[in-house]
């Protein structure tokens, strides 16, 4: 399990797991309005038999980087503006770090969960995951972890609990991106969905090329999501104008299938198939497909499932 942060200034932060691998080059989307309440008023002063301290640091998008090394740059890939860090005592039991970030619209908050996320449970916010001493979930426009510093202090239901209090404080409705729906459930890997914006973090699940053959950036909304047999992948970006879209499949074509001419199918030099087409304001994009008409036939489904969410 790998998790988008690292805590510097507390070294015996669980939470600090794993360092992103990907390096992030450019920043992320535009600013988002700001809470209309303080990130401050939605963490309790007491959960159960824990007491906050009195001390709560803030980051924002340009001093993320005081908290959190490079892989501050996931969270600026979306529209995350501040993030609040507040510690839980009680006693002889393991303090807790809970992490509280606004990440501007529900959809991104959804996206920053989705961007490690290798299983999901419900009932706390839209969804969230818990493995071994760490909970994250995201909530609305909210994504919050919760870390024990010392796991043999504490048990499992201490995190929960605590995740379900501060639950209850954020506002309740939590909305998967509906870009989401276009994803076609035959042969998908289950939880493998990513819901992201910019190049970078298409290269870091697939690196599709240096340059951004896609015009991938803050305007543009993608879904990205891997199908079995082997090791097939769907790409879906909505622009914002159906010429936008235009514009990047010709850049596409130009720049990852040279050879294919007319055609929107090329055999690429692992033996398998990229496929890619225009429908609106959406480019459908599948690579290393194993055949042809698997290819097709991913691709086909997809463009149904967009006529029928978005007609």
């Amino acid at each position: 399990m790998t998790w988008p942060f690292l805590n510097q200034k507390t070294a015996r932060s669980r939470i600090a797991l794993v360092l992103w691998t990907v390096v992030f080059l450019g920043c992320g989307t535009s600013e988002a309005n700001r809470p209309m309440a303080s990130l401050n008023d939605l963490l309790p002063d007491r959960i159960d038999a824990w007491n906050r301290s009195d001390s709560t640091d803030s980051y924002d998008r340009e001093t993320i980087f005081d908290y959190i090394n490079g892989a501050g740059e996931v969270y600026r890939s979306y529209a995350f503006s501040e993030v609040v860090v507040a510690r839980y005592s009680a006693g002889e039991r393991s303090d807790v770090l809970v992490e509280l970030f606004d990440m501007g619209t529900p959809d991104d908050a959804y996206g920053v969960f989705s961007y490690a996320r290798e299983e999901e449970e419900a009932g706390i916010g839209g969804g969230y995951e818990h493995k071994g001493d760490v909970l994250c979930f995201w909530q609305n426009r909210y994504y919050v972890c919760l870390a024990m510093d010392d796991p043999t202090l504490g048990s499992d239901a201490d995190l929960t609990e605590m995740a379900g209090a501060i639950s209850e404080l954020l506002p309740a409705e939590s909305i998967r991106p509906n870009l989401i729906d276009v994803v076609p459930p035959e042969g998908l890997v289950h939880l493998s969905e990513r819901y992201f914006h910019l190049h970078q973090s298409l290269n870091y699940y697939y690196y599709l090329a240096r340059d951004n053959l896609l015009n991938l950036g803050a305007e543009t909304d993608v879904v990205f999501a891997r199908y079995q047999p082997g090791a097939t992948y769907l790409a879906v970006v909505r622009y914002e104008t159906e010429s936008h879209a235009a514009g990047a499949l010709v850049s596409f074509k130009a720049g990852y299938m040279p050879d294919a001419g007319s055609a929107d199918m090329q055999m690429t030099e692992n033996g398998k198939f990229v496929m890619c087409r225009q429908t609106d304001r959406y480019v459908v994009v599948v690579l290393d497909a194993e055949s042809e008409s698997a290819a097709e036939t991913l691709l086909q489904g997809t463009i149904a499932r967009i006529t029928r969410v978005f007609d």
